[in-house]
């Protein structure tokens, strides 16, 4: 992952490698006046300083380049290591570790701090700690003709800073400056960062809720269609045969309107309690009350329990009714032999099993694109709205097509074994 942000375009790098090359114009500006007034001063001063100014003129082009098209990681690393060597050509011929100027190397430590990664940072910060370790030892002393670092006048006059307490106070100027406007930037750039990663976790949550409150739509009118066609058959034979309702005919339209009321009450709750921390209840009882829900909306389906686990516990929410609840009736429609559920607890997490049987439900399914193992048939719109609801609640789906023909569907969710 790191080579990969390695080259990767970064705004916020562009904004910093644009702080920088203003810097760079400052500091280039500093180091000519500098030379100027050591050379009014009849200091002699190497060439080779001039040259190393000189390579500033080329590092200014490319930062006004990279400002304006772009930079990735990698650029601001040889950028800063690049400026290290010329500091450091600059300074041996200019008193060393003695010229004020040296703490500079700070503040190219602080822009790789503050914009690279680790490795980087310490690649830079060792480089500048050896460039100023050998400015320590070996430099080009500078001869200046004048002698002491307080001047004054016999008579008096107002004394004046020698070069050299001149070029601390510049330096801790354009530190000073340098840090006052590129660290409260920069911050502001992180928080900018930071309200957009909040923004988008908000935009996802509201797009994960409005997935659970689809699965759930879908699934309460799934569980309506078998009582509104009750209701419809009933009232179909009492229009055609122009008989009056008998008592059992109201019984059975009352018990049908229940169950629709009941439904559009588990939507309606679901939607109210969006935001509000799901509770935990036993794995074997929810299951238990689940299967009886959904004997309502499939009344000849059929199923074995093939053992279940008594002491997990796992939170509930309408989200997870209604996706197993899909996901059985994807195993009962996959083929025409009872199916078998079954529970068990592995590495921390409560794993429910449906196991279709029939041999020819891996070929149903991938036909119908509702499963399959390989990634070109995806896992179909119903399971996908079944596996975002599960996905919320840090769980997993895992659909395989076994060599018998034979399908099972394994949903693993985290538990607790209190009830907490």
């Amino acid at each position: 992952m790191q080579n990969t942000a390695l080259h990767t375009p970064n705004s916020n790098l562009t904004f910093v490698i644009t702080r920088l090359t203003y810097l760079r114009f400052a500091i280039t500006t500093l180091l000519l006046i500098l030379l100027i007034y050591l050379s009014l001063n009849h200091t002699q001063v190497d060439l080779i300083a001039w040259i190393a100014i000189s390579c500033y003129a080329p590092l200014l082009a490319v930062g006004i380049y990279h400002s304006r098209q772009g930079i990735q990681p990698i650029h601001l690393v040889i950028h800063l290591l690049f400026e290290c060597q010329i500091l450091t050509i600059f300074l041996f011929f200019t008193g060393g570790a003695s010229n004020p100027l040296i703490s500079y190397f700070l503040i190219l430590i602080v822009f790789a701090a503050y914009n690279l990664s680790r490795l980087w940072v310490w690649l830079i910060a060792i480089t500048c700690i050896l460039d100023y370790s050998i400015l320590t030892q070996f430099y080009q002393p500078l001869q200046l003709s004048i002698s002491s670092h307080h001047l004054a006048s016999q008579t008096g006059q107002q004394s004046f800073l020698d070069w050299h307490l001149a070029g601390m106070w510049i330096t801790f100027l354009v530190s000073a400056v340098t840090l006052s406007l590129l660290i409260p930037a920069l911050m502001q750039a992180t928080t900018r960062k930071r309200q957009q990663l909040t923004e988008l976790r908000e935009k996802q949550l509201k797009n994960e809720q409005l997935i659970g409150i689809a699965t759930l739509a879908a699934g309460t009118a799934h569980e309506m269609g078998t009582p509104l066609m009750t209701m419809e058959m009933v009232l179909n034979d009492a229009i055609e045969d122009k008989l009056s309702l008998n008592e059992n005919d109201i019984e059975l339209l009352h018990q049908q309107v229940m169950i629709c009321r009941q439904s559009l009450q588990r939507l309606a709750l679901a939607g109210r309690n969006t935001h509000n921390k799901p509770e935990s209840i036993n794995a074997n009882n929810w299951l238990t009350s689940l299967l009886h829900r959904w004997r309502l909306s499939q009344p000849n389906a059929l199923w074995l329990n093939a053992g279940l686990e008594h002491q997990a516990y796992v939170r509930k929410s309408p989200l997870l009714d209604q996706a197993i609840l899909n996901l059985l009736d994807n195993a009962t429609q996959a083929g025409n032999k009872t199916i078998e559920i079954s529970s068990e607890v592995i590495d921390e997490l409560w794993s429910l099993t449906i196991h279709q049987p029939d041999t020819q439900a891996s070929q149903h399914l991938q036909q119908h694109h509702l499963f399959s193992s390989n990634k070109e048939h995806g896992i179909g719109l119903g399971l996908y709205l079944s596996n975002a609801s599960i996905e919320q609640f840090d769980g997993q789906v895992h659909l395989i097509a076994n060599r018998d023909g034979s399908t099972s569907c394994t949903i693993q969710l985290p538990y607790t074994s209190n009830g907490e």
